[in-house]
């Protein structure tokens, strides 16, 4: 079944399909909560209640997006609130945005080679500014569009596309240092 199909179902009653949903998002859902609240238990209750908000919100939902996007744009300002107004994006001036090299991004691929890369990855995104681990999180993790991540955020579409350049920059940059303290913590 689809989620047209689980929606419906939901809304006829079966609570059943509104497990399947939580079980389709729940993941996604906890990683958004926790990158920007960046507590586990303030996480977890960000997130019962972005699905108690959906399935109160459900009736309303005339799937004129997709229904990811509308759930996290949920979870994202049901986190925002738990920080109490607390804006996680800060301005931004504009800049141009240079191409990383080939040589960076071989090297990057390089490295990524590991076995362990799905940690480490983990790790250097624990290390990034809030909206940065989100914004590639979002974008990489679960291939969400430009726009569907404008949607999620509120912010505009140059500035999510100003925040991932600099956010992969900065990933890049974590990553590339976390590698060479590994290479000396071998030799």
């Amino acid at each position: 079944m689809d989620e047209r199909g689980w929606i419906a179902a939901i809304l006829a009653g079966d609570m059943q399909s509104f497990s399947c949903l939580v079980a389709k998002y729940e993941k996604m859902a906890y990683t958004i909560a926790v990158r920007i609240v960046e507590n586990r238990e303030d996480a977890e209750e960000v997130v019962q209640d972005a699905f108690l908000k959906m399935y109160q919100a459900l009736p309303d939902f005339r799937f004129d997006c997709k229904f990811s996007s509308w759930f996290y744009r949920i979870v994202y300002r049901t986190a925002l609130t738990a920080l109490r107004g607390q804006c996680i994006f800060s301005d931004y001036e504009e800049v141009e945005a240079g191409d990383v090299t080939l040589a960076e991004q071989e090297t990057a691929t390089s490295l990524l080679e590991r076995a362990d890369r799905k940690e480490i990855i983990s790790q250097v995104l624990k290390t990034l500014e809030k909206d940065e681990g989100l914004l590639l999180t979002l974008y990489y993790l679960d291939e969400c569009s430009i726009e569907e991540i404008v949607q999620i955020t509120d912010l505009t579409e140059s500035n999510v596309k100003t925040k991932l350049f600099r956010a992969r920059k900065h990933f890049y940059t974590a990553l590339e240092k976390r590698m060479k303290n590994e290479m000396k913590d071998l030799l």
